[in-house]
């Protein structure tokens, strides 16, 4: 079976989506393993955007199916406002959900709102934690306990009464109302209720598939930058437990890393390389910088390379994938991050982290432009040089260059 494993190297945000529609062309398959529908995944084909929360990316092409796997969680309303939106192309009937991937109902999302009120972390307030949270206190309602309503309707009030206790204790009113909730989600339920299957075994029944991971390496929820994170394993890390194969499943896979030309963060949480004078606001112009699924302004800063080392490290990346090059036309010259002061790696500390001080290197800007470019041979020289610069850095190949938004617009190395 051919493997591929796509995975954003920084703070999410990185372009996975356009990268996963571009090479799944050539799979069966594709898996994503994470996450819920804090993720937005934007892809442009003929002009026309695609912004992707919850359907694994690789469906845009006709040929290839697709699998939300056990390690996701889902909003029954958001699956069905994709699958209306896609229905052009007929992603329901390719369509596979796993009997073991989590609900989102709407305490998880009232239990969201409260927590943030108290941490702001930055969540997306879609009840994605929460949903995380429940499932591993037990008390979690599976794709496949919506086929008994016993099981449904017992966990479901146990719930409602958790949730109230909650609001007692943050002076919130409660005003969920449990037949309400029961009707819904039993509507939202039936246009899928036939695309539920043991979604493992789809996979290794499959020849060749791709494996999509949501959001960033340094927001998973153990290696991240805790605990500013997302609530699962949006690494690698995620593979096994996210669809149920076991590590020597994906020992053959090939593991791709792909990272923005500088590095992005959306929400609260460290970020060493963080420019917030006119260099940073020029980033965030050039390169459209707001979130596809908050449409929050996202942090801007110069590469950091000790953050994606130890992306490549814990990931175990065979090739690097970059993508934005075209948005650092605009710059004379192009700093790059290739130490901490006092830090030999990245710390685990939250406090270490906060404290980071980047040492950079300057490298001289192309002040040409890139967007679109295809070939190869046609970029300036300065831009290679700071290719190589990476490539010597992480000492691994950068095997594409993402030129532009559009599908077309890449370049192999």
């Amino acid at each position: 079976m051919n493997k591929l494993v796509i995975v954003g190297a920084q703070w999410g945000d990185e372009g996975k989506g356009k990268i996963v529609d571009l090479l799944s062309k050539d799979y069966e398959m594709a898996a994503r393993y994470q996450g819920g529908n804090n993720a937005g995944h934007t892809v442009i084909v003929n002009g026309k955007k695609h912004i992707l929360h919850l359907i694994p990316t690789g469906m845009l092409h006709s040929h290839t199916k697709g699998v939300i796997a056990q390690g996701m969680v889902i909003d029954l309303e958001v699956l069905n406002k994709e699958l209306k939106d896609l229905a052009e192309i007929d992603v329901l009937s390719r369509l596979i959900i796993s009997d073991r991937a989590h609900v989102i109902l709407p305490y998880h999302k009232i239990i969201d709102g409260l927590f943030e009120k108290k941490s702001n972390i930055g969540t997306t307030l879609k009840g994605i934690g929460p949903t995380y949270m429940m499932k591993y206190a037990r008390k979690g309602i599976r794709i496949i306990d919506l086929k008994d309503e016993g099981i449904f309707h017992d966990r479901l009030e146990e719930n409602l009464e958790f949730t109230k206790d909650i609001c007692r204790l943050y002076n919130e009113e409660f005003s969920l109302d449990k037949n309400k909730i029961i009707d819904e989600v039993f509507g939202l339920f039936e246009p899928i209720k036939n695309n539920i299957y043991n979604a493992f075994k789809s996979i290794q029944n499959a020849n060749s598939v791709v494996f999509e991971g949501a959001q960033g390496v340094m927001l998973d929820i153990d290696i991240g930058t805790y605990p500013y994170v997302t609530s699962s394993n949006s690494s690698t890390l995620g593979l096994s437990n996210g669809t149920g194969l076991h590590p020597k499943f994906f020992k053959d896979a090939n593991f791709v890393g792909v990272s923005k030309a500088y590095t992005t963060r959306v929400g609260s949480g460290p970020f060493p390389t963080e420019l917030t004078d006119d260099i940073g606001q020029a980033l965030r112009d050039y390169g459209h910088e707001y979130g596809s699924t908050t449409g929050r302004p996202r942090r801007c800063g110069w590469l950091d390379l000790m953050a994606l080392r130890y992306a490549k490290d814990t990931n175990g990346f065979d090739e690097i994938i970059i993508t934005k090059l075209d948005v650092l036309d605009n710059f004379d010259e192009i700093k790059v991050c290739i130490a901490y002061e006092d830090f030999d790696d990245f710390p685990a500390s939250l406090s270490s982290m906060k404290s980071l001080k980047p040492v950079y290197k300057t490298l001289k800007g192309w002040k040409t432009n890139t967007k679109a470019l295809k070939d190869k041979k046609l970029l300036p020289k300065e831009a290679l040089n700071y290719i190589y610069f990476i490539e010597d850095y992480l000492n691994i190949k950068v095997s594409m260059l993402s030129t532009g938004p559009e599908r077309e617009d890449y370049l192999y190395l």
